[in-house]
C-alpha cells in the first residue's frame, strides 16, 4: 500500500468490500502472503485458482506452489495436509454450507489461523443465516489467534455479524448506492459514501478519527 502500510495484528478481523476489478483481493493476497500471517488458509469459492492457472498465473501473488502453500479440492485433504498457506477450491459437491462450516470448526480448533473467504455471498445464505462457526470465529476467534478476513462485492447482503467484529476496514470501490449506505450506517464514516478511483480504496480502523485514502503498492519489499 502506498506510504504507510496499516499494522493488523494476527488476531484482528479485516472486512474488505468492492466491485470486481477494484483491487480488493489483490490487497488480501499481498498481505497475506506476508511473514506476519504465517498460517493462512484461502477459501476459494469462485474458482480463481483456475482461471489463473489457465492464464499461466500463479496462483498466489509471491508465492511458490508446493513451496510456499498447498491447492487443495477436498475438506479431508485441508484436514490432512501441514502446509502453513492453504488455498481450498471446493468442487461442485462441497460448495454447501454443512461443508463450509465444517472448515470454519477445523479452523476454530486449529487455532492460529487467518481464514480468508474470497466471497462471502458463496458462504451466507443470507444476512441471517450463515455457518455457525464462522459466528465462533468472528466473536471467540481472538482468545484462539484466529481471524477472518471478509471479501464481498455486496455488504448490504452480507451478515451485520462480519462488519461489527471487523476492526480493520478497507473499501475499494462500490458500484450500488445501498452498499455504501450500509458501511455509512456500521461505522458512522460517511467518506463510504464516495466512490474512489481504481485501486484506490478507503483505510480505517475502529477508533480512528476517520477513513483514510490510499492506494496499492504493488512492488515486492
Amino acid at each position: 500500500m502506498k506510504n504507510e502500510t496499516p499494522k493488523i495484528l494476527r488476531s484482528e478481523h479485516v472486512f474488505v468490500a468492492g466491485s470486481t476489478g477494484s483491487g480488493k483481493s489483490v490487497m488480501a493476497e499481498i498481505y497475506l502472503a506476508g511473514k506476519d500471517f504465517p498460517f493462512v488458509l484461502k477459501l476459494d469459492t469462485k474458482g480463481e485458482y483456475y482461471e489463473r492457472k489457465a492464464a499461466g498465473i500463479p496462483a498466489w501473488r509471491g508465492l511458490e506452489e508446493g513451496k510456499d502453500y498447498e491447492v487443495v479440492f477436498k475438506l479431508k485433504d485441508v484436514e490432512r495436509t501441514t502446509a502453513k498457506k492453504i488455498i481450498y477450491v471446493p468442487d461442485f459437491s462441497e460448495q454447501e454450507t454443512p461443508f463450509y462450516d465444517a472448515l470454519f470448526k477445523w479452523i476454530y480448533e486449529r487455532e492460529n489461523t487467518t481464514l480468508w473467504i474470497d466471497e462471502l455471498m458463496s458462504v451466507a445464505e443470507s444476512a441471517h443465516r450463515y455457518p455457525k462457526y464462522l459466528k465462533a470465529l468472528l466473536t471467540r476467534g481472538r482468545s484462539r489467534m484466529c481471524a477472518v478476513w471478509s471479501l464481498t462485492q455486496r455488504p448490504s447482503d452480507i451478515p451485520s455479524i462480519i462488519m461489527a467484529n471487523s476492526t480493520h476496514f478497507f473499501i475499494f470501490s462500490l458500484n450500488l448506492p445501498q452498499d455504501r449506505e450500509k458501511l455509512v450506517k456500521v461505522t458512522d464514516q460517511r467518506e463510504f459514501f464516495i466512490k474512489p478511483k481504481r485501486h484506490y480504496f478507503y483505510y480505517y480502523k475502529i477508533g480512528n478519527n476517520k477513513p483514510v485514502l490510499a492506494t496499492l503498492n504493488l512492488k515486492k519489499e
